[in-house]
């Protein structure tokens, strides 16, 4: 128990999740929620419209996808389906509250999740900076192939200076459709596809 406590420390918090076993890395995210750091309500109108727009009433992943409070917003009309991915299951203990015949949770690494099916959009919502720079841009080449032959990923990153590196990485190795920063906010959406 006092491991776990430990995992949220913001130093050490840092270390496991970027460096750590995928079970460390677990206990670490699931740490943070339990203790209500990571208590999100929504993620606002411009995401929301955002995949709204790109999902068409087609299939959203959500890698990464905590509590999934996009779908807060989301209405069932706007897609056939919806799997959200997380390694914390205390994250996916606060999903389940969304879970219906169409929408499901399961608990997976984003770096190895071998998808069944193509994807509208690919969802990465504050999630992806956690990986390193070269392993996420590993883990986006392998995921193009998932992608609908219109789909998308969708990339959030809560600070643009702070990730700089990983939307340079996305600039420069994808075909980027959106690259903005949210209206009045650091925050930066990314909305890109594998090069032809």
């Amino acid at each position: 128990m006092h491991l776990k406590r430990l995992l949220a420390v913001k130093g050490i918090h840092f270390l496991a999740t970027r460096f750590g076993s995928p079970q460390l890395r677990s206990w670490a995210f699931d740490e943070k929620y339990r203790l209500g750091h990571w208590s999100f309500s929504g993620d606002g109108p411009e995401l929301f419209k955002t995949v709204q727009n790109y999902l068409r009433g087609g299939r959203l992943l959500m890698l990464g996808c905590g509590g999934a409070t996009l779908l807060d917003d989301l209405d069932s009309k706007d897609y056939t389906e919806v799997l959200g991915v997380d390694l914390s299951e205390e994250a996916l203990r606060l999903a389940q509250r969304f879970a219906s015949d169409k929408v499901s949770f399961v608990k997976g690494d984003m770096t190895t999740f071998q998808p069944a099916r193509r994807y509208e959009v690919i969802l990465f919502s504050e999630s992806l900076n956690y990986l390193a720079t070269k392993i996420a841009s590993r883990c986006l080449q392998r995921l193009s192939q998932d992608l609908d032959h219109q789909g998308v990923f969708v990339v959030t990153f809560a600070q643009s200076d702070r990730y700089a590196e990983w939307i340079e990485m996305i600039r420069t190795s994808f075909a980027v459709v959106e690259d903005r920063k949210f209206t009045g906010a650091q925050r930066h959406l990314l909305v890109f596809r594998g090069k032809s």
